[in-house]
C-alpha cells in the first residue's frame, strides 16, 4: 500500500515528511511479507485436514468391505475416530419404540457398552434423541449451558460435544456423538468430518442389515421347509409343541413359542383352550399362565393379538384356523416392545397355516386312535359275547336228544352234536368237521353193525332213511330229515339234518 506524495503544509520540512512516508511504506511491506509467510502454513493445515478426513473415510470404507456385522462396524468406526481425530466418541443404534439395538463408546482406546437404561434415557430426553427427532447435526460449545446434554451419573459436566445422525434413505436409526473436555473444542471442519463418518456408517450399516435380513430370510425359509418334513411324520401333541417352541425361537427370534388348543369335548358354549406344554409342567406352567389371556383372546376373536404382559416382553398370539374352524392359538413371547417386519409377517402367515394343519392332523389321528380303541374294545366285547353265546348254543346243541348235523351250501360238515358223534358214528367232532357229506356217510357205512333202509314218509313220493346202529337187543334206530336254511336272496346257504331216534322199532 502506498501513500501519494503531496505538498507539505507551511512550516513542515519536505525531508521529514518524506522520511515519515518511507517509514510507513516499510511497515506496510513488513506486514505484507509476514502475511505471505503465513500462507504456506495455512494451506498446509487445510491440506493436512483434508488428508486426515480422506484417510479416515478411506479407512472406514476399506474395513466396511470386510466386516458386515453391525457391532464390528461400530467398533471399527469408534477406534478410527479416536486415532484420527483424538476425541472420545459414542454410537447408539435405536429401533422404533426407543428399543436400543446397540450402544458403544470408546474411552482411552477401550470399547465399552453403554448401559441400556442410560442409552434409552439419552434417546428419550438427551442430545442423541434431539438429533434423531430433527435429523440434523448439532455442536454444543459448552455442555454445561445446554439442556440437551444430560447431567447425571458419570456423564461429563463440562466440555463441548458434537452429534450427527446416522441415517440412510431418510431414515435415522442412530446417532454418533463426539466429546472433548474443553469448551469450544469443535469447529466446522470437525462437523463436516463427523457428518461424513455418519453418512458412511449409515450406508454400511444399511448394507449389513440388508445382508443379515436376506440371510435370515434364507435361514427362515430353510427352517420352514424342514418343518414340513417334521410335520409330515406322525407326532404326539407334546412333541409338536416342543418343536414349535424351538422353531419359534429360530425363525422369529422369540424367547418362547407356546401352543394352545381347544378341547373338543367341552361344551361349545363354555369351550376353553388348554396349553400343550413342550416340557415338564413345573418349568413351563408359569410361561403358559403368562401367555394364556392373549391366547384365549386370539382364539375367541379369531384375530391376532399383541400385548405386553410384563415390561420388555411382547406377547403375540396368532389364531390357528383350519378349514374355517379355529382350533387354538400359537403365542410368541419375544423381548422388547417392537413389532415384526413385513417379511416376518408373511412368514408368520405361512407358519401359522402349517401349525394349524399339523395340529388338526394330530387331533384327527388322536380321534381316530380313540375310535379305534373304542372299536377294539367293542369288538372284544362282542367277541366275548359271541363266544359266550356260542358256548351256550353248544351246550344246548350237545344236550339235544337227537343227532344234529350242520352242513354248508357245498354240503361240508360245519358242526355235529354230541349224540351224533359219539352214539351214531363213534368219532370225535374234530375228525368230522370239514368232511363232505358223502365222506361222513362213508364213515358211517363202514361202521360195524350199521344197517340202512328206506321207509315210507309223510310224502309217498319221498321215502325216508332209517339207520340201525348196533346189535340187538341194544340196537338203536334213527330217521333222517333235512331242513334248508335259506338266505335273504332265497338261495340255500346251509342245511340242518336231524337224526330222530325211534323207540318202538
Amino acid at each position: 500500500m502506498t501513500t501519494p506524495l503531496s505538498v507539505p503544509p507551511d512550516g513542515v520540512s519536505p525531508a521529514s515528511d518524506l522520511n515519515q512516508q518511507l517509514a510507513e511504506l516499510q511497515a506496510e511491506n513488513a506486514r505484507l511479507r509476514a502475511e505471505m509467510e503465513l500462507i504456506p502454513s495455512v494451506v498446509q493445515e487445510v491440506i493436512d485436514e483434508q488428508m486426515r478426513r480422506t484417510s479416515l473415510l478411506a479407512q472406514l470404507a476399506i474395513e466396511a468391505r470386510e466386516a458386515l456385522a453391525a457391532e464390528q462396524l461400530v467398533e471399527q468406526t469408534l477406534r478410527a475416530i479416536l486415532s484420527t481425530m483424538g476425541i472420545a466418541a459414542g454410537i447408539i443404534l435405536s429401533a422404533p419404540g426407543v428399543q436400543i439395538e446397540l450402544a458403544l463408546y470408546v474411552v482411552e482406546g477401550k470399547i465399552q457398552h453403554i448401559d441400556t437404561n442410560v442409552a434409552r434415557m439419552v434417546i428419550e430426553k438427551g442430545l442423541a434423541g434431539w438429533v434423531m427427532r430433527n435429523g440434523s447435526s448439532v455442536v454444543l460449545p459448552d455442555i454445561a449451558r445446554d439442556q440437551r446434554w444430560l447431567h447425571h451419573g458419570e456423564q461429563p459436566k463440562q466440555g463441548s460435544a458434537i452429534a450427527t445422525p446416522i441415517r440412510q434413505a431418510n431414515q435415522t436409526f442412530g446417532v454418533l456423538t463426539g466429546y472433548r473436555p474443553t469448551n469450544n473444542a469443535f469447529n466446522s471442519q470437525d462437523l463436516v468430518m463427523l457428518e461424513g463418518v455418519g453418512a458412511l456408517l449409515g450406508v454400511t450399516l444399511s448394507a449389513a442389515r440388508y445382508q443379515a435380513s436376506e440371510r435370515q430370510r434364507r435361514d427362515q425359509a430353510m427352517t420352514l421347509l424342514n418343518m414340513t418334513q417334521f410335520l409330515s411324520a406322525e407326532r404326539s401333541l407334546p412333541e409338536l409343541a416342543a418343536m414349535l417352541n424351538k422353531k419359534g425361537s429360530a425363525v422369529f427370534g422369540a424367547r418362547w413359542g407356546l401352543l394352545f388348543l381347544s378341547d373338543e369335548k367341552d361344551d361349545p358354549s363354555n369351550a376353553v383352550i388348554h396349553p400343550v406344554l413342550p416340557g415338564p409342567v413345573n418349568i413351563w406352567e408359569s410361561y403358559a399362565e403368562l401367555a394364556a389371556p392373549s391366547a384365549h383372546l386370539a382364539w375367541s376373536t379369531q384375530r391376532i393379538v399383541s400385548t405386553t404382559p410384563v415390561p420388555d416382553t411382547t406377547c403375540l398370539a396368532l389364531p390357528l384356523t383350519h378349514h374355517g374352524l379355529t382350533i387354538g392359538s400359537f403365542v410368541l413371547l419375544h423381548p422388547g416392545n417392537g413389532g415384526f417386519s413385513a417379511n416376518i409377517w408373511s412368514l408368520l402367515t405361512v407358519f401359522t397355516h402349517m401349525v394349524a394343519a399339523a395340529c388338526a392332523n394330530v387331533q384327527l389321528v388322536g380321534r381316530l386312535t380313540d375310535q379305534a380303541h373304542v372299536l377294539e374294545d367293542l369288538v372284544e366285547e362282542r367277541t366275548q359275547q359271541l363266544q359266550r353265546s356260542r358256548n351256550a348254543l353248544r351246550v344246548v346243541f350237545d344236550s339235544l336228544a337227537y343227532g344234529v348235523l350242520l352242513l354248508d351250501a357245498g354240503e361240508r360238515l360245519v358242526a355235529a352234536n354230541h349224540l351224533f358223534c359219539n352214539t351214531i358214528i363213534g368219532r370225535h367232532p374234530r375228525e368230522l368237521v370239514g368232511l363232505t357229506y358223502s365222506a361222513v356217510w362213508h364213515l358211517l357205512e363202514t361202521q360195524p353193525h350199521v344197517r340202512i333202509e328206506l321207509i315210507p314218509g309223510p310224502d309217498p313220493a319221498r321215502p325216508e332213511l332209517l339207520v340201525h346202529v348196533g346189535k340187538l337187543p341194544e340196537q338203536r334206530s334213527f330217521t333222517v330229515q333235512r331242513t334248508t336254511i335259506d338266505s335273504e336272496t332265497n338261495t340255500s346257504e346251509q342245511y340242518l339234518e336231524f337224526w330222530h331216534e325211534l323207540h318202538d322199532v
